[in-house]
């Protein structure tokens, strides 16, 4: 079940929609068409298998790569065209197709003929939805022949051309007609590498879910995976580049007569120095109960022994652990130096499962410790999220939490295991502007606790404040309250505004 805040933000989105589709107009990805005579009710009975798409982006040029494979399940040998739609406004370059191995040559249609093959196929079927990429030219191969049940394995590459809108590049590939599959695509991912000479800040998809990975100041990873799908919305990739310290980048959309819409992107440097990063007072919370027994505590372990070893020089720490009882180590907040550090390291070490879950008990010590006003205080929750003792109704519990948080510190979830109570953990973070992590038994354990300390120990920017002015009233944005902003991370802000 999703969430509250995702559920706001899907509606934010769907009211953004002329903003973020004005920019540029809908285009396609390749699809087969199979022309009648045929024994199918529809032109689309071929199936995608996968669906794999790697993205170079340098500056403003992009080099698109595309496999597909599709699959004929009838019994009858087929003939049919692909057809590869051009993205409208793209300039495209060096159009490489190959099918089964074979590199073939590629026919070239203007938008009106294009329009002619469009209206064709509509003919054949009641969908309508082709006519929207009539005003786009298109690659057209012939493909033959397609035996029965056997694959078509099909691969493109393209340059292009982005367009610079308002400070913010935009990159199109599109998946929209992949709604025309016979069936589920299988897999589907994009893999976009992405750099500039100038320093990337915003970098931003509001289409898909997407991971994010910033290798440095002027390069990053993007990746978006999913399985048994129909996609029937293009991905859109929005960047900019910025030199100052925190970037910020904004949309804004408004109709004659009406009130707009806005998006702001903040964004702070990959390489922020010592100086540039505020020192904060952070507490382990680790739950060692006897449901985390096995693996669960392995990673956990794993997890924490990463966040100890990567404290900052000037940060403040405190180790506890809970299960029936809460345990803090040092009883107080300690400077991050080498003897606090190799005595937090031996603790965790020894720590075995035991016991009930007393979550209630465990909050409670960690908002006892005292922080300075001047320093933002964190605390790092490892567990699986199930307790069994003490308060265990998940609104009571959040609840008291909240009444325990005077100095609203920020709670980061960590949730361990196959079996996790995600309502709890992101119920908890969500009401202190925090973020969770969740992480399965297969996955790699090294890069998610990366990815997530990285937001934890680097805080760039803290009780952040926006400032309208005076000449626009702005209501219904999100998110209400501003979380804090921090290395590797981005904040959207959406809304509507009344005035100019």
């Amino acid at each position: 079940m999703r969430t509250k805040k995702f559920k706001t933000i899907r509606l934010l989105l769907y009211l953004l929609m002329p903003l973020l589709l004005s920019v540029n107009s809908v285009s396609a990805d390749g699809l087969i068409v199979i022309p009648r005579p045929h024994p199918f009710p529809h032109p689309f009975p071929l199936e995608v298998v996968y669906h794999h798409v790697n993205v170079d982006i340098n500056g403003q040029f992009a080099v698109t790569s595309i496999d597909q494979s599709f699959y004929n399940p009838s019994s009858f040998r087929l003939e049919g065209y692909y057809i590869f739609p051009i993205p409208k406004g793209a300039v495209i370059k060096d159009f490489k197709m190959t099918v089964d191995g074979q590199e073939l040559q590629a026919e070239l249609l203007d938008a009106e003929k294009a329009r002619k093959i469009y209206e064709d196929i509509v003919r054949s079927m009641r969908d309508p939805a082709l006519l929207e990429y009539s005003e786009q030219g298109v690659f057209r191969v012939r493909i033959f022949p397609i035996e029965p049940r056997s694959e078509k394995k099909v691969f493109i590459s393209y340059r292009e051309v982005l367009q610079l809108d308002n400070g913010l590049y935009e990159y199109i590939y599109p998946l929209n007609t992949e709604k025309f599959s016979a069936a589920p695509l299988k897999e589907v991912s994009i893999n976009l590498k992405l750099t500039s000479d100038d320093e990337l800040k915003t970098i931003y998809c509001p289409t898909q879910e997407i991971d994010v990975i910033r290798n440095s100041d002027h390069s990053a990873t993007v990746s978006y995976e999913e399985e048994n799908v129909k996609p029937d919305i293009d991905f859109k990739l929005y960047f900019g580049t910025d030199k100052s310290k925190i970037g910020m980048s904004l949309m804004s959309y408004k109709e004659r007569g009406e009130d707009g819409y806005f998006f702001i992107s903040m964004t702070p440097a990959f390489n922020l120095s010592g100086r540039e990063i505020n020192e904060k007072d952070i507490t382990f919370v680790l739950d060692v109960s006897g449901s985390m027994a096995g693996d669960k505590l392995k990673q956990a372990k794993k997890a924490l022994i990463y966040c100890i070893e990567n404290l900052n020089e000037g940060d403040r720490f405190e180790v506890i652990k809970f299960s029936t009882e809460a345990y803090s180590l040092f009883k107080k907040l300690m400077k991050a130096d080498e003897e606090s550090r190799e005595k937090a390291l031996e603790f965790v070490n020894k720590l075995t499962p035991i016991g009930g879950t007393n979550i209630e008990e465990a909050f409670e010590l960690a908002l006892s410790n005292k922080s300075s006003s001047a320093r933002p205080h964190i605390i790092v929750f490892i567990t699986d999220g199930k307790p069994t003792i003490g308060e265990t109704d998940e609104d009571k519990l959040v609840k008291y939490i909240d009444s325990k948080n005077s100095r609203h510190t920020r709670i980061f979830t960590f949730g361990i295991g196959s079996e996790i109570n995600t309502h709890l953990l992101d119920k908890i973070t969500n009401s202190t502007k925090s973020v969770s992590t969740y992480i399965s038994p297969s996955e790699d354990i090294e890069i998610k606790i990366s990815q997530f300390y990285d937001k934890v120990e680097s805080p760039a920017l803290t009780d952040i404040k926006l400032d309208y002015g005076n000449s626009i009233e702005v209501y219904q944005s999100y998110p209400g309250g501003l979380p804090d902003l921090f290395k590797g991370s981005n904040l959207t802000i959406f809304g509507r505004y009344e005035g100019s």
